[in-house]
């Protein structure tokens, strides 16, 4: 007889048959008409692991190496598949219902000993921790291997194919992206000489362009294709230190959860509105020097002093050498001009086809001090009636595509209802925001339809 229950134990091979077999043990816990069933399936598990090979289960091994006793087994099992399960209610790990179990096998006396006893196998190995009458597992057994993190390759990063890719996403304004690719490249080239030791000033970016023309997805596209953070302010949230409003501080906020060591991570930042904080703006007033003179400490320095908002305020000083800033405004008034030679009443502006320089920027009423930490001065251009027209029927993200996906469907937009989306965009100077807008309120009906639904 005991010939053939040794011939019927197969050796476990695979941890899926070993974790599947201990999970049905447990479940049969506390039921006292399959008692036996219980106390056998353990024996069994005890057997089969016993044939199983030591090299490719470290439970065995352990088993092995160790000669176990059934007390031992059972705690070890039990706690295992409970902490595999993750049913973390506490009173699984006090010892009181351990040794409630522990009468199953008669074992109460040696659970009780080897709780007691810290030279137990189990404790002295780091397999358990026994804290305020709770065991606590730190090796668990039944859990996959852990698997070696592998190597990641390092990217090389093409700046013809990075703007390849760009301008699948940006339509138009050729000029600028080209810039704004060989700004961010010169920052990730000095991020990564600094890594050797050297040091560098940043190379910062100030944009320019009326609004609608594309400042703020540029970047954000950019962003995308590069894989590294992008954080989007409005200049007009923040006031000078002791003011209401935000402080300036709050916008390196979001790269917290990116950091390691103190250390912001490589990313951009872009400050919109920054024409709204100009001197002598109707909103600022007098203090809109002070709010430029605190962003010229943040942008000028590779070191930021940041006040924890908790119970206790504390200030941190944070590395952000690898944080390039962009700011960018409208700057409406240096973007237009009358045409000096017209007569009557049908004077209209005109875009100034020439570049806006350093001087003309501070002439409006921006810092010369924060001006003279930018390296590069990108101006975009607003969009015409064809720019219009390819973002809207873009098929990488264009607003049409993206409510197509949204909602699953390929119905086509009649191509006078497209004419008069441009048309309209075009003429009110509300650039790609508003060939959103419009389209979103062409597809609203569609949100409301039955046939669309979600799970959420």
């Amino acid at each position: 007889m005991q010939e053939t229950t040794k011939k019927q134990v197969k050796k476990y091979t695979s941890r899926a048959q070993l974790v599947e077999d201990i999970i049905q043990w447990n479940d049969w816990a506390g039921s006292a008409t399959k008692e036996a069933e219980y106390v056998q399936t353990l024996k069994d598990i005890h057997a089969r692991l016993l044939r199983s090979s030591a090299d490719k289960f470290p439970l065995v091994e352990f088993i092995q190496k160790h000669k176990l006793s059934q007390a031992e087994l059972f705690l070890l099992l039990r706690i295992s598949v409970l902490d595999l399960q993750r049913i973390m209610i506490r009173s699984f790990f006090q010892v009181p219902y351990l040794l409630e179990k522990g009468q199953v096998f008669g074992l109460r006396q040696e659970l009780v000993s080897i709780l007691l006893d810290r030279k137990s196998v189990l404790f002295a190995e780091g397999i358990f921790a026994f804290v305020d009458g709770q065991i606590v597992l730190k090796r668990n057994f039944l859990s996959a291997p852990a698997v070696k993190k592998r190597r990641l390759k390092k990217r090389t990063l093409n700046p013809k194919r990075i703007l390849a890719e760009l301008n699948k996403y940006v339509i138009g304004q050729d000029e600028a992206k080209k810039q704004v690719v060989a700004g961010v490249f010169e920052h990730l080239i000095k991020c990564a000489n600094t890594k050797k030791g050297q040091t560098f000033n940043k190379s910062n970016i100030f944009m320019s362009g009326p609004t609608g023309c594309g400042k703020t997805y540029l970047l954000q596209c950019l962003a995308d294709i590069l894989k590294i953070p992008f954080v989007h302010a409005d200049a007009n949230q923040y006031t000078q230190t002791g003011y209401s409003g935000m402080d300036v501080g709050d916008i390196l906020r979001p790269l917290g959860k990116y950091a390691k060591g103190g250390k912001w991570p490589i990313s951009i930042v872009f400050i919109d509105e920054i024409d709204k904080i100009r001197q002598g703006s109707e909103k600022y007033g007098s203090s809109s020097t002070n709010v430029q003179a605190e962003l010229l400490r943040m942008i000028e320095s590779n070191f930021y002093r940041l006040e924890l908002k908790q119970t206790a305020k504390t200030i941190v000083k944070i590395d952000i050498s690898q944080v390039l800033f962009v700011v960018g405004g409208a700057f409406e008034n240096l973007q237009v001009k009358h045409a000096d030679k017209t007569v009557g009443f049908a004077s209209t502006p005109q875009v100034q086809e020439r570049t806006l320089s350093a001087d003309d920027y501070i002439a409006y009423g921006m810092m010369p001090e924060l001006i003279g930490r930018f390296s590069y001065f990108v101006q975009l251009k607003g969009l015409e009636k064809d720019d219009l027209r390819q973002i809207l029927l873009n098929p990488h993200h264009g607003p049409l595509q993206q409510y197509k996906e949204l909602l699953h469907t390929s119905t086509q937009v009649a191509p006078e209802i497209i004419d008069n989306l441009i048309s309209n965009a075009f003429e009110r100077h509300l650039g790609a925001r508003g060939l959103h807008q419009q389209v979103g309120q062409l597809f609203q009906e569609a949100f409301l339809e039955n046939k669309v639904q979600i799970e959420i």
